[in-house]
């Protein structure tokens, strides 16, 4: 497997050789072939697919330590009755499409090993129970640059489903991944394209991650994401025109929504049960029904919530969960947030109870004014060469920040959480001097331009957007300057220019 990493005019090539290995790569063109090669694969040993199309494989990976990819990413289609089992570890699985197929009551990949690397698979158009499922007994599983699209079958299973054991945490990671085009009414109907944990998990710790990845016209739930677990994070992400859907907090506890585009679709983020629950610099911009809300339930009553560093634009109301219930969310505390230029109110259902620090707004209320920490004052938002909004010279939310706002909790096995905010939705500073730092999620001057990191064309497999055997990649064509072993990790590094 060869991982880029670029530093300026130059890319590193680490070659994971071990040097004097004897790992072989076998290739393969039919199930025959395939269980062949299984059956006689050593630690260190990859099995190649030819290209072409395949139908009705079943590929039952049981070996551990080996990889299975195919010969160009994209170029291996596998259709009709074909699906996967990982059950062994330490796996790459690489570069394979599965489309039109139908397996019934199966999983197109069901997952049971740990330390497994998925990447660069595309799943279209399948009749099956779960495109992707990882069971409990397994942890650390990388999802990455892959496509989920199109089920065919509305059956009450979600796509992606990662499910939670007890005892261990599962540090599970969805980055770079699509999610696009899945119809539906937006009912609840469990065609979530991620669901992590179930209400029966709903307090055990998953500690998965969700980051850099975009979801699009997936309207067979009403939850993009159904989070069902405890210290789950959901960051970078874009959520683009879903009209009949929104992230949900389900269940669960000391979940973090950070750094996330909500953009013209149903809503942002529905917090329906659960407490320390954090929700901190994120864009919402043109949604039709709650940016926010949080609800008012009595099986897990909501506490501890916090909302901070938001910007919040031309948006239906954010709903604050005193809607006639006898449980009332508790210690709400809402900070340093940007609220404008509503579709009619900015807030309803509140409580009374809610702590506003150092917000501001434009618009029509909508609520009793608190008695602080809520001003009205114009943002002064101005529009960039993007179509997304930040903060003008002039504008009154410069330097405003207060302090009262809780810091994020840090989650062992995850990585580069910003507990103390010390940067925007766009990863630039926000100055030391917490008086010195701007209301909304982005400072200014905006020398990051604001717009979001994930969206259809850098997410997913390569081969979406450069289809296979058209392109080669132009950093695999530079001169090699260097190579140097490195005799303690065993790894050839490959400096080379463009």
């Amino acid at each position: 497997m060869i991982l880029l990493e670029r530093i300026g005019a130059v890319v590193v090539l680490s070659l994971f050789l071990a040097i004097g290995a004897q790992a072989q790569a076998t290739f393969v063109a039919s199930q025959q072939e395939f269980n062949t090669a299984h059956s006689n694969a050593s630690s260190g040993d990859s099995i190649v697919w030819r290209s072409g199309t395949y139908s009705n494989i079943f590929m039952n990976i049981f070996r551990s330590d080996i990889s299975v990819t195919a010969e160009e990413l994209g170029a291996t289609i596998f259709t009709g009755n074909s699906r996967v089992e990982l059950l062994g570890d330490d796996l790459l699985f690489e570069g394979f499409q599965f489309l039109d197929g139908n397996i019934g009551n199966d999983d197109v990949i069901n997952v049971r090993g740990s330390n497994i690397t998925i990447t660069q698979i595309n799943i279209r158009a399948y009749r099956s129970y779960k495109y992707l499922r990882v069971r409990e007994e397994s942890q650390f599983v990388d999802i990455t640059f892959c496509n989920f699209e199109n089920r065919l079958n509305l059956d009450d299973q979600n796509i992606l489903s990662i499910l939670v054991d007890d005892n261990n945490p599962g540090f599970h990671k969805i980055q770079f991944c699509s999610f696009k085009n899945f119809a539906g009414s937006g009912n609840d109907l469990g065609i979530e394209p991620i669901r992590i944990g179930v209400s029966s998990q709903a307090d055990y710790i998953s500690r998965s991650l969700v980051e850099y990845c975009y979801f699009t016209n997936c309207n067979g739930d009403g939850e993009l994401i159904s989070s069902k677990a405890r210290q789950n994070v959901y960051r970078f992400n874009t959520f683009e025109n879903n009209p009949l859907a929104e992230l949900v907090l389900r269940h669960g506890s000391e979940n973090i929504v950070y750094g996330n585009f909500f953009l013209s679709g149903k809503g942002g983020v529905r917090v329906r049960e659960g407490q320390d629950q954090y929700i901190y610099n994120n864009y919402f911009y043109d949604l039709g029904d709650r940016p926010i809300i949080l609800q008012n339930e009595n099986s897990d009553p909501l506490d501890n919530i916090h909302i901070a560093f938001n910007t919040i634009i031309n948006c239906d109301e954010m709903r604050l969960g005193g809607d006639g219930g006898n449980n009332d969310p508790t210690r709400v505390v809402i900070s340093n947030n940007i609220f404008t230029d509503p579709k009619d109110d900015l807030f309803r259902d509140e409580t009374g109870l809610e702590s506003w620090i150092g917000n501001i707004y434009l618009g029509s209320l909508g609520i009793p004014v608190p008695t602080n920490g809520l001003i009205e004052a114009d943002p002064e938002l101005v529009e960039n060469t993007e179509g997304f909004f930040g903060l003008s010279e002039t504008s009154p939310a410069i330097d405003a920040a207060e302090d009262g706002y809780a810091f994020l909790p840090q989650f062992d096995g995850i990585d580069d959480i910003d507990s103390e905010v010390l940067f925007d939705l766009m990863g630039q500073n926000r100055p030391a001097l917490l008086e010195e730092r701007d209301l909304g999620s982005n400072e200014f001057p905006h020398d990051i331009t604001i717009q979001p990191f994930a969206t259809e064309d850098n997410t997913g497999p390569s081969y979406e957007t450069s289809p296979p055997s058209s392109v080669e990649d132009e950093r695999l064509t530079a001169s090699v300057i260097a190579i140097t072993p490195n005799p303690v990790s065993n790894v050839l590094m490959i400096t080379i220019s463009n």
